[in-house]
């Protein structure tokens, strides 16, 4: 299932549910990490690109002296 929010001035924010009846926790991890693998590999197929904030390219441009707080 797919769930769109609120856009935002960086893009429109998904989620995406998904059941299982896996209850092992190694072998949740690993199926969660199975999805977002193919979510990565098909994203740009239908012209999307993937952002997150930092992004890669932000700590690029900050010339790797950026710092990252909690």
């Amino acid at each position: 299932m797919v769930r769109q929010l609120e856009p935002t001035r960086t893009g429109l924010p998904l989620q995406l549910y998904f059941f299982t009846s896996i209850t092992e926790w190694k072998a949740f991890e690993n199926l969660q990490s199975d999805i977002f693998d193919h979510v990565y590999a098909i994203v740009r197929r239908f012209g999307l690109s993937m952002f997150q904030s930092p992004a890669g390219t932000d700590l690029e441009r900050a010339g790797g002296n950026a710092v990252i707080s909690s």
